[in-house]
């Protein structure tokens, strides 16, 4: 397993996700891939311009089935 550093911002959800067995990786153009136990990707900025899009992202990653 490849480690990286995430932004504060995102390491509680971080958290929550690795813990209910999804994976992170990074992507070549600097995104993050979470990928959740089902198959489900949800791509996010790696360094997100603000706290409105940081919300927006754990809503998508919400959607898809991470229990926040």
């Amino acid at each position: 397993m490849t480690t990286f550093k995430l932004p504060e911002c995102y390491r509680e959800l971080a958290r929550a996700a690795r813990a209910a067995g999804w994976t992170i990786t990074r992507r070549r153009g600097g995104h993050l891939a979470w990928r959740s136990p089902s198959g489900a990707v949800v791509f996010t900025p790696a360094s997100p311009s603000d706290r409105r899009s940081v919300r927006n992202n754990a809503a998508e990653l919400r959607r898809a089935g991470l229990a926040v």
